[in-house]
């Protein structure tokens, strides 16, 4: 009896050893993909710092119907020492990769360029032990960075499809039961499938059954910028027409940690104060920048591609002139101005008056025309004694 339990114990051994050899021969891990992140700026502009996020969840398990059509089943996930399995990148520019080749022309908009990056999804951590279409959601999040433009509602979703065949692979007979993952499919449309035999290459595969031209190679994301200008007029008769006032610009709600291009029209104009290095200035980490800057009658102060949605201030001291704001033809827009969605221009016009010191001369006149008249008198008689002697 005892003896028979020994060979029952060393049996259900071997059978659960064979069985975990069968489970192991029948997984295969989901490897990594990505996808495509475009982000399309001015052709002027410099990349901001820009970080775009996405997740990944399992999608929901569409039952077989039609016929021909294959079940799609949900993505699995798993956890290994304490991370959860599929994970996915943030797209991040400048990228890490190489700042200056990841920016190309726009082919289609000679305008614009676009910044690339690529997001990989990492499904290392999941083993899948049956053949299969598994079914994840990829949603990028809208962080609200300034004069980005967001894909919403389903635009911003994309279905992540990993196709498991079962057999030869790699054409190794010795191999027939194992697993493989055949390729993955990013789409704006949740497609569904027909399992299918490819006579030419004499294997099975998985087609689209409905949307079969939809696919996406990623997503794209667009930065709206704008301009802000000011300068500075001075009149007045008692004006001094190359004095120079200091201005403060203020600008707040741009993009964290960016660079934006300054240029100028007018010499001496950046002081030390102004924060501008290569013709460039940083925001900090809130997306906000104070600068001074020295003008005087004709200069102009240009900051370029600021995002759609920013905040301007310009301020100026007036010293003993009489200041009037937004008045210089073209430049008549406010001195200030919130949520900003179009080109500004404003100004400054300084203005100092004074009276001429006429009534001096009315008085001294009528001693002038005396002087004159007796010295007229005086000629006169010497030349009458001249002409008497002889």
């Amino acid at each position: 009896m005892k003896k028979t339990i020994k060979v029952l114990a060393i049996v259900m051994t071997l059978a659960l050893v064979m069985s975990l050899a069968a489970v192991s021969a029948f997984a295969v891990s989901g490897g990594e993909t990505s996808f495509e992140k475009k982000f399309v700026i001015p052709s002027s502009a410099n990349v901001p710092n820009t970080e775009f996020v996405y997740t990944i969840v399992p999608g929901t398990a569409v039952p077989i119907g039609a016929d021909n059509e294959v079940a799609i089943k949900a993505g699995l996930t798993n956890a290994v020492d304490g991370v959860t399995y599929p994970t996915i990148e943030h797209a991040v520019f400048p990228t890490n990769d190489n700042p200056a080749t990841a920016v190309a022309a726009d082919p289609d908009d000679s305008t614009k360029k676009i910044a690339v990056d690529n997001v990989k999804i990492d499904l290392t951590g999941i083993n899948f032990t049956e053949p299969g279409v598994y079914r994840y959601i990829v949603t990028e999040t809208n962080n609200n960075v300034p004069g980005v433009i967001y894909p919403e509602n389903e635009a911003a979703v994309r279905y992540l499809d990993l196709f498991v065949f079962e057999g030869d692979h790699d054409n190794d007979a010795s191999t027939p039961d194992q697993l493989y993952v055949q390729t993955y499919s990013l789409k704006t449309v949740a497609s569904n499938f027909e399992k299918v035999y490819d006579e030419d290459e004499g294997k099975w595969k998985y087609q689209y059954v409905t949307e079969p031209t939809v696919k996406s190679s990623g997503y794209e994301n667009e930065l709206e910028t704008v301009d802000l200008s000011f300068t500075k007029d001075i009149t007045g008769n008692q004006a001094d027409l190359t004095e120079k006032f200091t201005f403060t610009l203020r600008i707040t709600g741009a993009i964290p940690n960016s660079q934006y291009d300054v240029t100028v029209v007018g010499s001496n104009v950046i002081t030390d104060g102004s924060g501008v290095t290569d013709g460039k200035i940083t925001v900090d980490q809130d997306g906000a920048y104070t600068g001074t800057f020295s003008l005087t009658k004709g200069d102009v102060v240009t900051v370029s591609d600021l995002p759609v949605g920013y905040g301007y201030t310009v301020t100026e001291e007036a010293q003993d002139y009489t200041s009037t704001a937004s008045t210089v033809t073209g430049y008549t827009d406010p001195t200030t101005g919130t949520n900003v969605d179009a080109d500004k221009n404003t100004s400054y016009t300084n203005s100092r008056e004074g009276i001429i010191p006429t009534g001096v001369i009315i008085t001294v006149a009528p001693f002038a025309i005396g002087i004159l008249v007796f010295g007229a008198v005086i000629l006169y008689m010497i030349s009458r004694r001249r002409r008497l002697a002889y």
